[in-house]
C-alpha cells in the first residue's frame, strides 16, 4: 500500500490491491498437499502444478462479482517485468501496475521472513537481490520508489513481535474500504 501510495494510485486502485493482495495464492486451494506442503526444492513436475494456482485463483475470484477487480494481482503475481512469468508472460507495462507492485512486495516479504525451508535475509541482502532483478523480474520505476521507503517500512515493521503492523492494516481498512 505505501507503494502504490507512493506511486499516487487512487483510492479505488489502492483497494483492488489490498483484496488482491490477500488473496494472490487463493489458488493454492487446488494444490495437493504433498506439493504445497513440501519442505524442500519442487521438481520440474511439482513446479509446474505448483504454477496452476494463479489460475485456479482467478477462477475462484471470478465466481464473485465483487472480486473481479482482484485480477490483477491474483492473476498477475508471477508475471515478470521482461516476459519470463507465468501464466501469459506479459511484459512491461503489460502487465498492470497492482501485479508490479504486489511483485515487489511479495519478493520482499518472502526473502525477508522466516520460512520452512529458509533463514530471513537481512534488508540490505534483500535489496541487493531486488536490484539484481531490476527490469527482468521488477518494473525498474517502481522498484526504485520501493527502495526510497523500504527501509523505514522494514524498521517499523520487520520482524517486530508487537501488534504495530496490525493496527496499521486495521488503520488502511479505515482508510480505504469504510467510507463516512
Amino acid at each position: 500500500v505505501a507503494l502504490a501510495e507512493a506511486a499516487e494510485l487512487p483510492g479505488e486502485q489502492i483497494r483492488s490491491l489490498i483484496k488482491g493482495a490477500l488473496l494472490h495464492d487463493v489458488g493454492k486451494l487446488g494444490i495437493r498437499d504433498n506439493v504445497l506442503l513440501k519442505p524442500g526444492k519442487l521438481d520440474n513436475d511439482e513446479f509446474a502444478t505448483m504454477k496452476t494456482h494463479v489460475v485456479h485463483g482467478m477462477d475462484i475470484t471470478a465466481r464473485a462479482g465483487w472480486l473481479t477487480d482482484t485480477r490483477d494481482g491474483v492473476g498477475g503475481h508471477h508475471e515478470k517485468y521482461d516476459g519470463a512469468g507465468y501464466p501469459h508472460g506479459l511484459t512491461g507495462t503489460d502487465r498492470p501496475v497492482n501485479a508490479r507492485i504486489f511483485a515487489i512486495a511479495d519478493v520482499f516479504d518472502a526473502l525477508t521472513s522466516r520460512r520452512p525451508y529458509k533463514e530471513p535475509l537481512s534488508f540490505d541482502a534483500t535489496m541487493e537481490i531486488m536490484n539484481q532483478g531490476r527490469g527482468s523480474h521488477f518494473d525498474p520505476t517502481l522498484l526504485t520508489a520501493f527502495a526510497e521507503i523500504a527501509r523505514d517500512l522494514y524498521t517499523e515493521y520487520g520482524e517486530q513481535d508487537d501488534d504495530r503492523a496490525q493496527q496499521h492494516l486495521e488503520s488502511l481498512n479505515q482508510k480505504y474500504f469504510r467510507s463516512d
